[in-house]
């Protein structure tokens, strides 16, 4: 197939050759010969060309290659147009961005260069920090105090906590090891942007189904990841790879139902603890995290009994525009907290400002999660064994222990059962794998994997006259609370913040109205009139319902032989309200800022029934009748295992929740410290 003259020429119009390189030379070749394109692939890419090939041979040319470009460009779109070649266009339609547009390793194409992408900064030189080390299978004790299963913000916090009282931990990462490197610049892969197997994907062996309203579906993370859910399976969990937004929730994020009433159909419940009582674990999270932040307008709402430990990261042009237009609506605006270092901290260095930090790891070790922060606490007591590459496949509670089934060396070809017992069992694998264990492991009352829930998030994109987002980091920068339960926006509202600056392959296809999608106008946008495009992004809370949920499928199975999750996630009309407010305030806000061509993007929620913010599907609460958990983690009808994750949460508030979920991960940890199973 690469050596079809019509293939090359096809390519060469999609991105035609001008002042830098047609797509051919520019990087597409390298791509289609890669093991990304498979052979299906390949033989729709064959059909595509001979058909080309018989369109040019029916008009007097000896092939599609012989033509001259403006015939060439007619053919394509004759193809474009025709109903059946059209899937078949759209892929070297495809192919040829990713191949033109999107690093991978080892290899940066053209497009990168041509619309001035660079991964660091000139002079920055990447680093890799010391990988904690595995215990070996050999040296697992048959027993410890406690088994954490997952090693995510809820997880790595709980086995700070336990580890500096004194017990010992086996903390479980179902992920094999993976270095910083291994998780930073594939924009085919990333957590983001993936289009092939995510690098923080689970694997093969996963399926899930979701129950939709056409019948059941199956996916996988490898080949589906956007419908999949892709949450980071990866040491540190998602902390590794975002961007850090690191905010606390608003008191009324507490007690939804109690300020709003609960709107019919609805599965609105307050949690069992409050800001007041959350707030001295949200001081501690961001003191051992190491938040970046500046007291002011977006901690109004929010009483602290102390400041943050490193200044607001400084300022960018995106964050001078919106905050004059922000000031000329009255509304309230401030830097984003980020789990960023501003400054050097903790004896890592300061953020570089890398174009690709949302989804990737960091190239300095500036960024911060419990990989590089609560983990090696934990580890350091010499009281914790961390396990990588390890899936725990079973939990078993009982009077005198709890306990887990694992596979050990999981990724691998021979994985190897292990049974370890323990005085009690932390779960924090997240909203969809906490419960799916726990259902498959027999455990849990029928409450469990309910009331699943993510955000809301819309993002608004107009015109502007100068550039405000060029390829420099981290991201999103500045952000109002001026919508959150403020009336202006139903149900509690949504924090609005600026649009971070998208990836090449993101821009390449998704051009502004009235730019082909292919061709010379379209490579001369994405040159010139890309980097014009700005925007508001929204995120809002979502109206949990008790018939969204995680159940066990059975139909598929993992590779384990137990079943898969199926994801259920029916949508509140009230959520759509939501969605709408913060779109129209949003549109308000560009508007202000002198934007034209303002518009809302449609199809921006979350596309999987399980976003990477989702949660309460272990909600913690009072009664069994309503909850799945007590208010401190403990699983109604067992004795000695404990939620610490996403899933506890009732409400999502309408910020991001990692904080969140690293303070009552201390306020969990702490009472079960104090509260220990005998």
């Amino acid at each position: 197939m690469l050596g079809s003259d019509a293939l090359r020429a096809a390519v060469d119009r999609v991105i035609p050759a001008d002042d830098w390189p047609g797509g051919w030379a520019g990087g597409v070749r390298e791509h289609l010969a890669s093991p990304f394109v498979e052979e299906p692939a390949r033989a729709v890419l064959a059909d595509l060309v001979a058909g080309l090939d018989r369109w040019a041979r029916s008009r007097g040319a000896a092939g599609f290659a012989a033509l001259p470009p403006a015939e060439q460009d007619e053919g394509l779109a004759a193809t474009q147009a025709d109903p059946d070649l059209t899937p078949a266009f759209a892929l070297l339609r495809r192919l040829c961005w990713e191949g033109y547009y999107a690093a991978t390793a080892g290899r940066s194409p053209a497009g990168l260069a041509m619309v001035g992408f660079r991964a660091v900064p000139p002079g920055v030189v990447p680093v890799e920090p010391e990988a904690p080390a595995s215990v070996r299978i050999d040296e697992v004790r048959r027993r410890y105090d406690a088994i954490v299963v997952g090693s995510g913000p809820g997880g790595g916090t709980a086995a700070r906590v336990l580890t500096a009282a004194g017990r010992h931990v086996l903390l479980v990462e179902r992920a094999p090891a993976r270095n910083n490197a291994e998780l930073r610049g594939d924009h085919l892969r990333g957590k983001r942007n993936a289009v092939y197997s995510p690098t923080v994907g689970p694997g093969p062996g996963y399926p899930r189904e979701l129950d939709t309203a056409d019948g059941p579906i199956e996916v996988d993370a490898a080949t589906d990841a956007g419908l999949y859910g892709l949450n980071a399976d990866v040491l540190g969990g998602g902390t590794r790879v975002w961007q850090g937004m690191a905010w606390r929730f608003l008191p009324e994020d507490f007690r939804m139902r109690q300020v709003y009433g609960n709107p019919e159909g609805a599965s609105l419940a307050d949690w069992p603890v409050d800001h007041a009582e959350l707030e001295p674990y949200y001081a501690r999270a961001e003191a051992e995290l190491g938040v970046s932040g500046a007291e002011g307008s977006l901690t109004a709402r929010t009483p602290r009994s102390g400041g943050y430990p490193m200044p607001a990261m400084g300022t960018e042009p995106a964050r001078e525009l919106l905050a004059r237009a922000a000031e000329d609506l009255g509304w309230g605006w401030g830097p984003i907290p980020l789990a960023l270092n501003s400054v050097p901290h903790a004896g890592r260095p300061a953020c570089v400002r890398c174009a690709q930090c949302v989804g990737h790891a960091c190239p300095v070790d500036a960024k911060n999660g419990a990989h590089n922060t609560v983990i090696p606490l934990a580890l350091a007591t010499g009281r914790c064994d961390l396990l990588q590459d390890a899936e725990v496949v079973e939990v078993r509670d009982g009077h005198g222990a709890a306990g887990v089934t694992l596979m050990v060396g999981a990724s691998g070809p021979t994985p190897v059962a292990l049974d370890v017992a323990a005085d009690v069992v932390v779960v924090s694998a997240g909203a969809v794998e906490t419960p799916r264990l726990l259902l498959a492991s027999g455990l849990g009352n029928d409450q469990l994997g309910r009331h699943l829930h993510d955000h809301r998030f819309v993002s608004i994109l107009g015109t502007v006259d100068e550039p405000v987002k060029p390829y420099v980091g981290p991201g999103h920068s500045i952000a109002t609370l001026d919508h959150v339960h403020a009336g202006t926006v139903p149900w509690g509202g949504g924090v609005l913040v600026d649009l971070m600056s998208l990836l090449p392959l993101t821009s390449a296809g998704s051009p502004a109205p009235g730019v082909p999608d292919w061709g010379a106008a379209h490579k001369e946008w994405m040159r010139t009139g890309r980097a014009h495009v700005f925007g508001v992004f929204g995120m809002g809370q979502e109206i949990p319902v008790a018939t969204s949920r995680v159940g066990l499928s059975p139909r598929v199975r993992d590779r384990w032989g137990r079943p898969g999750a199926i994801l259920r996630k029916d949508v509140h009309p009230a959520s759509l309200e939501i969605d709408d407010g913060m779109a129209r305030e949003g549109a308000t806000w560009l508007s202000a800022a002198g934007a034209t061509d303002v518009r809302r993007l449609v199809g921006t929620a979350t596309a999987s029934a399980a976003g990477e913010h989702s949660c309460g599907t272990a909600r913690m609460g009072t009664s069994p009748h309503t909850s799945a958990t007590d208010p401190y983690g403990r699983l109604h009808g067992a004795r000695r295992v404990v939620v610490c994750d996403s899933s506890l949460h009732p409400t999502n508030g309408s910020v991001n929740p990692t904080l969140t979920i690293m303070a009552n991960a201390f306020r969990v940890a702490e009472h079960l410290v104090a509260h220990w199973p005998g």
